[in-house]
């Protein structure tokens, strides 16, 4: 019989995100990089547009029992979506919505990438992600997504609880960095959902690489929005939704 002393375990806990003290999402979500985060949501989900001052923005953060207030404060003006106080869970960043196809339609369109896949960079960026994947060798219980630029470099990662999380919280690094998304590549530690694709699109992103499948719903959004998806990457193939 084997008794365990003590495990690492994912944090997951509720995440407020507030703009200039007005709420816009409660989150499930490993409370780190929170900055990057709540700035990371805010393109990803259509609030912010790609190109805005991040230097105008402020940033803090409050722990109240146990849950944590990320608040960004800014001249920038917001539209309102939806319901704010809604509880987004770690697995799905929309899985109430209702309407889905129409969701699709409203998305942006990116500038479609014709370049020839480069299967060796994109497993090296992989294996280089995996190792650095400090939160999953910890605890076995966390994704992670990591942006690549054009010349095949991996400039960030993140990890999360949830997977629209962690590409929430790259898409903030590279905001804060000034790094050029559209000629960038997104690579995640899992499947690619639908909702991963929608971040994508506003965020201006045109591939995205995934370990695991796309759903049916990801691959309609992508050929809708021009992205690139990659999905069940191999040493040599994969599967191709777009341009390949």
């Amino acid at each position: 019989m084997r008794t365990i002393g003590a495990d690492e375990l994912a944090s997951e806990t509720l995440v407020v995100l507030d703009y200039n003290d007005d709420v816009v999402a409660n989150l499930l979500a490993t409370p780190i990089e929170l900055h990057e985060l709540i700035l990371g949501h805010l393109v990803c989900e259509g609030y912010f547009p790609i190109h805005f001052e991040v230097d105008d923005c402020t940033f803090e953060v409050l722990e109240k029992f146990g849950s944590f207030h990320a608040n960004l404060s800014s001249q920038t003006k917001i539209t309102r979506k939806g319901d704010s106080e809604r509880l987004v869970t770690s697995s799905c960043g929309a899985c109430n919505n209702e309407g889905l196809e129409q969701l699709i339609s409203n998305l942006p369109l990116v500038i479609k990438d014709n370049s020839k896949v480069n299967f060796s960079t994109l497993n090296n960026c992989f294996k280089t992600m995996r190792e650095r994947q400090t939160g999953f060798h910890l605890t076995g219980g966390m994704h992670a997504a990591g942006l690549i630029d054009s010349q095949g470099h991996l400039l960030f990662i993140s990890e999360d609880i949830g997977r629209h999380n962690a590409v929430d919280k790259v898409v903030g690094k590279a905001l804060i960095t000034n790094t050029d998304l559209s000629n960038s590549t997104l690579i995640l530690s899992g499947r690619c959902g639908w909702d991963i694709v929608a971040k994508a699109s506003r965020s201006g992103i045109a591939n995205i690489a995934s370990i695991g499948a796309c759903s049916s719903l990801a691959a309609k959004a992508a050929r809708y929005t021009g992205i690139r998806i990659i999905s069940f990457l191999k040493d040599d193939n994969a599967v191709i939704i777009g341009n390949n």
